[in-house]
């Protein structure tokens, strides 16, 4: 079991060197006998800590209020900012500590004190008598940091989800909630597709820390991309689209345009497409290139109303192409469940939503169709020829 486990250590370390990320020279030696010593955890042992350090940390942050208000340090906000602070810096030191020592315990010890430390400045900000956006980005600011200073997958992907969802905070608070699904899709594409070429950029010393840094905000993006755009369909059911309207915190009202946010999402889609086709070498006036594109144009239009449709398709895509089982799963289940959802809802008829998913399921299998049967058979009719003709040439 070692060996296999130190073969496939050995493999990764291969494809980084490929890939530029770690040195071919002297570090490899030292990077791979870390990598041998370090005690290997799997990744449902991790999320399982992960969710009891969750747990630790509401037990804790439950624990010490009852403390903090007998001392009345919750009459204070500095004095909650300063235990958060404190809290922050313990949880730093012991997932530093843990990280050397690969220690799962410490790890999770550290998560609980972290989460509870980043929890009371939270509260501080929040509650506090700062103007609305300031608070939020200078939690943005914090969340951010953190996300870049601690060593521990499972808190960076935490943080880096609350620092995105306060983007989208400030995004509806300045009334262009229409712009988080395209930027959401594009940092999930951009993270997930562009993630080797632009580490590749970064100096050598810190390439290990922003490889964590880079694939944890792959997740998060991802995670925030399918929870935003199952959110937002909820609004659909308050009335018509076009007319829907909601308060903001002066008491006016905005609506929701839908075109402009499936446009934007249509466009990071195409992106990301044009992305994976260079990865593959496919040209973009190629046929398959054409037929790519004309696709997601169709899916995008089809689906203005019912944008989990290409968010999901997206994310499955991009989990695909770069052999992410859990981010396929993770797509599949919403995709599965947002058709669920979408379809029981009694906004209106039941006959025009199963036109509407019948369409799009056949539009997308006629894709499908002309994809395989006409491009990949012209390809492999192309290179039979070819092999016929090197062989008639070795034989002449």
């Amino acid at each position: 079991m070692t060996n296999d486990m130190n073969d496939e250590q050995r493999r990764r370390l291969l494809l980084l060197q490929q890939h530029g990320l770690i040195n071919k020279q002297n570090g490899n030696d030292s990077l791979l006998n870390q990598t041998e010593s370090g005690e290997h955890t799997p990744w449902f042992i991790n999320i399982l800590f992960g969710f009891s350090g969750i747990f630790a940390s509401l037990l804790f942050i439950g624990f010490l209020t009852l403390i903090l208000f007998e001392t009345e340090i919750f009459d204070s906000i500095i004095g909650v900012l300063l235990t958060g602070s404190i809290l922050s810096a313990i949880g730093w030191s012991l997932f530093y500590n843990a990280h050397l020592r690969h220690s799962p315990f410490w790890n999770s010890l550290a998560f609980a004190i972290t989460v509870a430390g980043q929890a009371y400045i939270a509260f501080a900000l929040l509650t506090n008598e700062l103007e609305q956006p300031v608070n939020v980005v200078i939690l943005l600011l914090i969340q951010l940091f953190m996300t870049i200073v601690t060593p521990n997958f499972i808190y960076r992907l935490l943080s880096a989800m609350v620092a995105l969802g306060c983007v989208i905070y400030l995004l509806n608070f300045y009334h262009l909630p229409e712009l988080n699904l395209g930027l959401l899709a594009l940092m999930t594409a951009v993270s997930n597709l562009q993630r080797y070429s632009i580490l590749q950029r970064i100096s050598v010393k810190w390439r290990s820390a922003a490889l964590d840094i880079s694939k944890a905000l792959s997740y998060a993006s991802a995670l925030m991309l399918l929870s935003v755009s199952v959110y937002f369909i909820a609004a659909e059911y308050g009335g018509s689209p076009d007319s829907f309207g909601s308060l903001d915190s002066y008491g006016d009202t905005f609506s929701y345009n839908y075109y402009l946010a499936q446009g934007l999402l249509t466009l990071a889609s195409l992106y990301a497409a044009l992305l994976i086709l260079k990865r593959y070498q496919v040209k973009l006036l190629s046929a398959a290139g054409f037929i790519i594109i004309f696709a997601i144009a169709i899916l995008g239009v089809m689906s203005i109303y019912v944008s989990g449709l290409l968010t999901t398709s997206l994310i499955i895509v991009i989990a695909v192409a770069n052999s992410q089982r859990v981010l396929l799963g993770l797509g599949i289940t919403a995709l599965v469940g947002y058709i669920f959802w979408y379809y029981y809802q009694l906004d209106t008829s039941l006959l025009i939503k199963s036109a509407s998913l019948l369409s799009i399921g056949i539009g997308l299998l006629l894709m499908r169709w002309l994809l395989i049967k006409r491009y990949f058979a012209i390809s492999k009719r192309s290179s039979e020829a070819l092999t016929v003709a090197n062989e008639k040439e070795r034989l002449s």
